[in-house]
């Protein structure tokens, strides 16, 4: 899209950008500032009291995030919920609220495999839609049921007295989130709600498969004959493999949980299922028989589905969030495992009777009626949500494109009714929509115990564009812990009023704010830009890292440090600006980068105007000559080669700032681990050995352009390669013991997939000329050999000192 927009392209992009919603302050606005009015954070109020410098605000944080979505929503801004909630709440091995000196390890987090399966959904969706009949958004639609759950439990008290007394009444859970004064507190339905609301459709893509089957035969072989009845299903062999928690040492994560239930004894506890029934019996109050018929239904649901011609995927995703979750408890040991058992599972368990309760409990199996909200409020709360959510979700499948669509809605809320007015901006959703869905809400839920007036569905129809392709697509995996992608972002924001100076084209007082005072729209701007910082470095291959402790007691920060060594490298009365050159210093055999090169920081510049550009698309911004902040207009939605230097500069000062920031932060950048790996395989590869007194940088850096990006490029393959046989590369502090050797199998297998790699990226960029263009069998004896030495080394070039890797088994 990029490539289009050029000066005069402010109509195109204005069209693209009016595809999505943008709301003026609406009640469900006002609905959020309440609930964030009542709300305290845990992490916040402790890092409050402690004795650090930086104090967290993840509330202010959270609030943002929801505040540009609801103002525009997009994938880009439905992403920014995803991942802020899931980094406020990502389990690491230590407490998010301590500081970084008593955890200095702790700078990058575990990955994140929720976000991934929400990232997998979405491609699915996106990509097979042509290939079903029907299909919707379930990306952006499960960040709205979010924050209408939210408005919800901020504006009816009926609904909060039920939540907080199901949490109260349970005599074995008692560290529910509190207040400072040790009351209840409103983080706990936060908490669970989010968990439950934002991925209660990842296991989507296992039914949008079953979808695609039968589309197969209603396009292909019911063409040769309609009289073709063929009932296609999916099959799973191995199951059960799916539907168990991966078990670590000790093994004893349930041990408290089954000692306080004794019918849990007969329980696989490590079984999603068996977990999800002992929590239903439980809120539902089910007999023995009841139960176990329910653990036998449960377990043998694939099949019932089968025979029922079926997929429902709130089953696949209640089964990810505890596979998911269950692996974290274990591995933090300090962590109580009754976080698992109560919070998870509640949220899990709403996720699978988001359907399940309507297509099997209330079937003749188990005869349930309407559902009561006191006994599993966030089931409740979830399967009401999710089915009058129904605004700004995009059409996928064949036939859902075909419809029409309800555009936007309004709400009104209060402890006696609900009032939902769906906006449809062309055309009707047919004769009876609304009391449909309004006859389907009342037979699953006892409306009246929440709202004892009514619920009422009003249709509003304005003539307008159907909406179309929303404009961001990409969903990044979180690495940094949000801690410090908040300091990041309060300094960025200090170094931005800094290098900004008096320049004119500061012309408004918030610019020049400090970070707790900045409008939601620059805080999460700058947010995206801490955020990015890991990348960019990534990209030149360099990393973060804490400074060490003679470091941080070395009283000249890195600009003096920079200038100093321009002083005896180049003379007095140059300037960090004049020198075009690489920055370091090096300590032991680590290299420290103190100043980016020329080249790093336009590249870095171009890529941070490029984020910036989608950044500003997905909240609503449009291109005009002028700049118009009220209206979201701006002279620089364009490509880097059409801006004035003037603006470049903005982008080329937020990169130079770089070092700068993290110095302040107590961290340094240093030369990647994998980029000093690839120094290391070209240095053995060239010349058939190890030299432990150098990097191989100098001789790296004397090879063509492109042979340098292959290697690169090699070199980080070689992390899903190693996979493939269970390894992986890690720190030399990890506790694991350091694979030092492997097989000649294995050996075979990386050095075959390594040539497989580099064939297709060479393919890929149409360098075919090399004479080891060849495929894996037709190689060279020679160039085999010296790719199985290679790989055959690899164990010793990761342990060097230069490098500072080791490879061991995965978990």
């Amino acid at each position: 899209m990029k490539e289009e927009i050029k000066d005069n392209a402010a109509e195109e992009v204005e069209a693209l950008v009016n595809d999505n919603i943008r709301r003026e302050k609406s009640n469900l606005h006002k609905y959020i500032d309440e609930f964030f009015d009542m709300l305290t954070l845990y992490d916040d109020n402790k890092s409050q009291k402690s004795n650090t410098q930086y104090k967290h605000d993840y509330k202010g944080l959270l609030k943002a995030t929801i505040d540009v979505f609801l103002e525009f929503e997009s994938q880009y801004t439905a992403n920014e919920v995803y991942e802020n909630f899931l980094m406020i709440y990502q389990i690491t091995p230590e407490d998010k609220s301590e500081v970084d000196e008593d955890s200095p390890k702790s700078l990058i987090s575990e990955p994140n495999t929720l976000l991934n399966l929400v990232d997998l959904m979405k491609k699915y969706e996106e990509m097979t839609g042509d290939l079903i009949n029907r299909q919707r958004d379930h990306f952006i639609h499960s960040v709205n049921v979010f924050v209408l759950g939210l408005a919800i439990y901020a504006k009816n008290e009926n609904y909060r007295v039920i939540f907080r007394d199901y949490i109260l009444e349970n005599e074995f859970y008692k560290k529910y989130y509190k207040t400072p004064d040790m009351e209840f507190s409103h983080e706990e339905f936060l908490y669970r709600w989010g968990i439950a609301s934002l991925f209660h459709d990842i296991g989507y893509p296992f039914e949008i498969i079953g979808k695609q089957i039968d589309k197969v035969i209603e396009d292909g072989i019911n063409t040769i004959s309609v009289n073709y009845d063929i009932d296609a299903h999916v099959d799973y062999r191995d199951f059960n493999e799916f539907n168990a928690i991966v078990k670590i040492p000790p093994y004893d994560y349930a041990d408290s949980f089954r000692s306080r239930y004794d019918e849990t004894k007969v329980l696989d506890l490590f079984k999603p299922t068996d977990i999800m029934a002992h929590k239903i019996s439980r809120d539902f109050e089910f007999d023995k028989v009841q139960f176990k018929r329910l653990i036998k239904h449960l377990g043998g649901f694939i099949k019932y589905m089968n025979d029922k011609g079926f997929v429902d995927h709130g089953y696949f995703s209640a089964i990810l969030v505890l596979n998911s979750y269950g692996k974290l408890i274990q591995q933090y040991a300090k962590k109580d495992k009754d976080f698992f058992f109560y919070p998870i599972v509640d949220s899990a368990t709403a996720i699978l009777l988001h359907n399940y309760y309507n297509k099997t409990l209330q079937s003749e199996l188990f005869n349930l009626g309407k559902m009561d909200p006191s006994a599993s409020p966030i089931s409740y709360l979830l399967i009401f949500c999710d089915e009058l959510q129904e605004w700004n979700r995009r059409p996928y499948g064949v036939l859902d494109k075909k419809r029409n669509h309800v555009n936007d809605f309004d709400v009104e809320i209060d402890d006696e009714k609900i009032i939902v007015r769906y906006i449809l901006k062309n055309g009707s959703m047919g004769l009876g929509f609304e009391e449909m869905k309004d006859e389907f809400i009342n037979k699953v839920l006892d409306v009246r115990k929440i709202f004892p007036a009514k619920l009422s569905i009003l249709p509003k129809v304005e003539l307008d564009n159907i909406q179309r392709d929303s404009l961001s697509e990409d969903i990044r995996t979180p690495d940094v812990l949000m801690r410090n992608i908040e300091k990041l972002a309060v300094e960025i924001n200090e170094q931005y009023n800094q290098t900004s100076g008096a320049d004119e084209k500061v012309t408004y007082a918030e610019k020049k704010a400090r970070f707790d005072e900045l409008n939601s729209d620059l805080k999460m701007s700058n947010i995206r830009q801490a955020k990015s910082i890991p990348k960019k470095l990534s990209l030149i291959g360099c990393e973060i890292a804490h400074k060490t402790e003679d470091e941080m007691a070395d009283a000249d920060d890195v600009d003096t440090k920079v200038q100093k060594i321009i002083n005896e490298k180049y003379g007095e009365g140059l300037t960090a600006d004049d020198i075009d050159e690489e920055i370091i210093e090096e300590t032991s055999k680590i290299v420290r980068i103190l100043k980016f090169n020329k080249k790093d920081i336009y590249d870095l510049a171009i890529y941070e105007h490029d984020e910036w550009w989608d950044e500003k698309l997905g909240k609503g911004w449009i291109y005009g000559k002028q700049k118009v902040l009220e209206e979201k207009i701006s002279p620089c939605l364009k490509e880097w080669k059409y801006l004035r230097d003037k603006d470049r500069q903005y982008d080329i000062d937020a990169i130079k700032n770089i070092p700068r920031i993290l110095d302040n932060l107590g961290l340094k950048i240093i030369r990647s681990r994998f980029k000093a790996l690839t120094y290391k395989m070209n240095q053995f590869y060239e010349y058939g050995k190890l030299d432990s007194n150098s990097s191989g940088e100098l001789e790296f850096k004397n090879l063509d352009n492109n042979i340098q990006f292959s290697n690169f490029k090699q070199a980080n393959q070689l992390i899903d390669i190693l996979k493939e046989k269970g390894y992986e590369f890690v720190s030399l502090e990890d506790p694991r013991e350091a694979v030092v050797s492997f097989d000649y199998d294995e050996i075979e297998h990386f050095a075959k997939r390594e040539h497989e790699s580099w064939y297709k990226l060479k393919l890929n960029i149409n360098e075919v000329s090399s004479k080891n263009f060849v495929e894996w069998d037709n190689l060279d004896r020679k160039v085999k050999h010296k790719n199985r030495e290679t790989i055959r080394h690899l164990p010793e070039m990761c342990s060097d000192e230069y490098v500072g890797l080791k490879i061991v088994r995965s978990e």
